[in-house]
């Protein structure tokens, strides 16, 4: 074996042999990557699936889509602003079933992403008149799970109710809503309804049949 590397290293390279190969940046991993769970037993059609979430996202430059199986796909964006904007518009549905989207930087494998946080909007029913206000909303919207900052302060309120933005652990029952103390000798159950809830059964958090769902506006 040892003369056999030594023949090996005193080897010349051939004038073909030697053109080097020089990588260019397209031929990098994607940074905005996001890895996708269906909910749904169908199979996915990855061309179905585009043709479903391209006019509802409206991204500015292309995405590509890879079936890593398991109903895991995975979406390529050629703009970071088009990724954030999928992350910011949950949550979204496929078959009318959920589908959660976490960020991949591939320096782990798909099987260990834990698929089971999305964020929702949630409106809050039944509050006095005179505590409808942006605190409110935080109070009661953190002890449903972690708050996500917006941009636009005038999203916690429409009408008479109060609008919160929260993100969810899915495998877990969704709250119905909450006995709340506004002051001394005022105390009511205001009630909790999740926008754009999806027919998420199999498993995964409630169904319409016991969590009511609210289209948003």
């Amino acid at each position: 074996m040892e003369e056999l590397t030594r023949k090996c290293d005193n080897l010349s390279l051939s004038a073909r042999e030697g053109k080097r190969v020089i990588l260019s940046k397209k031929r990098h991993v994607s940074e905005f990557v996001l890895a996708a769970k269906f909910y749904t037993k169908r199979a996915l059609n990855m061309e179905a699936v585009a043709r479903t979430f391209r006019p509802l996202w409206r991204t500015k430059e292309c995405f590509h889509i890879t079936n890593a199986g398991n109903n895991i796909l995975l979406f390529d964006f050629d703009l970071e602003v088009d990724a954030e904007k999928v992350l910011l518009g949950e949550p979204w549905s496929y078959d009318r079933h959920l589908v959660i989207f976490q960020r991949f930087d591939g320096s782990k494998a798909l099987k260990d992403i834990d698929f089971k946080f999305c964020s929702f909007w949630i409106q809050i029913h039944d509050i006095p008149y005179k505590f409808m206000t942006e605190e409110t909303a935080k109070e009661i919207g953190e002890t449903i799970g972690p708050l996500i900052n917006t941009q636009d302060a005038s999203e916690w309120k429409r009408g008479t109710v109060l609008r919160v933005r929260v993100r969810i652990d899915t495998t877990r029952a969704l709250y119905r809503g909450r006995r709340v103390t506004f002051e001394e000798g005022l105390e009511r159950w205001v009630s909790f309804q999740y926008e754009r809830l999806s027919n998420i059964c199999s498993g995964v958090v409630c169904s319409h049949t016991t969590i009511k769902s609210a289209k948003s506006g």
